[in-house]
């Protein structure tokens, strides 16, 4: 039994949502599909709440958001009772959205609850459509949302996480049953509910996460995430033409490029199938024949080399200078405290006899300064930073244990003339990261692309 999962990308519209039905149609095994919302939808609802609107706005966004969801109906399913039904159902969740927002728009006030209220409707919607079209195909198909099934998440708004423990407890019989009846369920990524019964978002892609989950509590073998991507690649092919996709992948390697900038998945979408060891494969909807990538419990070294590199940009460092700063006891506990309390994440930290120094988002940079302000008084003496840095993330399995490789990746980021700021190795032993002007970026990785990869050098 496996769990497919299908992202916005790939449900853009009827020619590529029918793409979708015909891998679903075609493979025998028992399954539960995952999706998305259409394409640009989310973005959309986000977009229409974060600021004022008359009542004028709601209704005509509304009418939007019908038309969209109408005209990839009628592409997909044409069977007049099936389509009957899926439009009885569409205009349900529309109407339910419409006195969503004209009760934002009345009350003048977004809370970070509301926000993920209103941002779970493209996937409640998108679910619809997919099970319209699956019937239309023969296939008794049932569309599920994951607040109502059982799915519970904890922690913040915004960022919640699922309790897989009750989770399995609500959701495995429920699915287990369908899938004994034959049915297939089509369940709503990207939220859950919490033990309040409120709905929680699990984060940008957080579809990924949802069908880990699921995959989860169903005790699936296989899960399957499909995107518009071939897999996980050698390097972004925006500064490398000829990366290559990489056929294995450990758990901890595909983390740690998921963490670290590779938007293949949603960060945390390891967790919950490495649990119960089950294999994620990540392959193209568009390109169905290709193997993606395969990752699974058991890492596949490749001697002597890396796998891939991965980065983020507009990142920041922040340095907290102030004599004796490592020696004095709970200044990191402080210093973290604060800028959690800022809802400031940190990615990585080096301390030094005078100075603690953090790597941060850029955008996070002035709530950082603002929150650490206090600590000046007998703790610190001044704070600096810097607001033009990348991440660099090389990865392969074993990484850690090898001799050698640390000295040709910064061999190579050296011949380019390229100055190397923080260094973390050890945290992990499939990777190092590092820190380098923004501007020397694309350089950098081209650089260790070709050290480790071979190719041209591209300019």
């Amino acid at each position: 039994m496996k769990v497919l999962k299908f992202g916005g990308s790939s449900l853009k519209d009827s020619a590529s949502m029918l793409d979708v039905g015909g891998i679903i149609a075609a493979d025998p095994e028992p399954k539960v599909i995952v999706v998305s919302a259409v394409q640009g939808v989310t973005d959309a609802i986000v977009s229409f709440v974060s600021k004022p609107r008359q009542d004028e706005e709601v209704q005509e966004f509304v009418n939007k958001l019908k038309d969209t969801h109408l005209a990839i109906l009628g592409g997909v399913a044409k069977g007049m009772e099936i389509k009957q039904q899926a439009i009885a159902q569409l205009m349900e969740k529309l109407a339910k959205l419409e006195k969503v927002l004209y009760g934002i728009c009345y009350l003048e006030e977004l809370t970070p609850r509301s926000m993920d209220l209103v941002q779970s409707f493209g996937e409640r919607m998108s679910v619809i459509l997919i099970a319209a079209m699956l019937q239309d195909m023969g296939l008794n198909a049932v569309q599920l949302d994951a607040d109502e099934i059982g799915m519970i998440a904890v922690g913040q708004y915004g960022g919640a996480v699922a309790d897989l423990k009750e989770t399995r407890k609500n959701i495995a019989p429920k699915l287990s049953g369908m899938l004994a009846r034959q049915e297939v369920p089509v369940v709503t990524g990207f939220f859950g509910r919490t033990r309040e019964g409120h709905v929680a978002v699990f984060g940008r892609n957080g579809s990924d996460y949802s069908a880990s989950v699921v995959a989860n509590a169903v005790g699936a073998q296989v899960l399957e995430i499909w995107k518009d991507v071939d897999g996980f690649m050698s390097v972004d092919p925006k500064f490398v033409s000829d990366a290559v996709t990489i056929e294995n992948l450990s758990y901890d390697e595909a983390a740690e490029l998921s963490y670290f900038g590779a938007k293949v998945l949603h960060p945390r979408t390891v967790e919950p199938a490495k649990e119960r060891n089950i294999t994620i494969k990540v392959k193209n909807v568009f390109k169905p024949e290709k193997e993606g990538t395969t990752i699974k419990p058991g890492g596949v070294e490749m001697a002597g080399t890396i796998k891939s590199i991965s980065y983020m940009k507009d990142m920041a460092i922040v340095k907290v200078y102030g004599a004796g700063a490592a020696y004095k006891s709970g200044i990191m506990a402080g210093i973290s405290q604060r800028l959690s309390d800022a809802g400031v994440n940190i990615y990585s930290a080096a301390t030094s006899q005078t100075c603690v120094a953090m790597l941060i988002d850029r955008k996070s940079l002035s709530a950082a300064e603002k929150a650490l302000e206090d600590l000046k008084a007998g703790i610190m003496d001044r704070i600096e930073a810097t607001d033009d840095i990348a991440l660099l993330c090389v990865v392969g399995e074993g990484l850690g244990y090898r001799k050698g490789i640390a000295a040709r990746v910064f061999t190579a980021v050296s011949k380019e003339g390229v100055s190397v700021g923080m260094i973390s190795a050890g945290a992990s032993m499939v990777a190092y990261h590092f820190t380098v002007d923004a501007k020397d970026l694309q350089k950098t990785i081209r650089a260790i692309h070709k050290e480790f990869f071979g190719g041209r050098h591209e300019q």
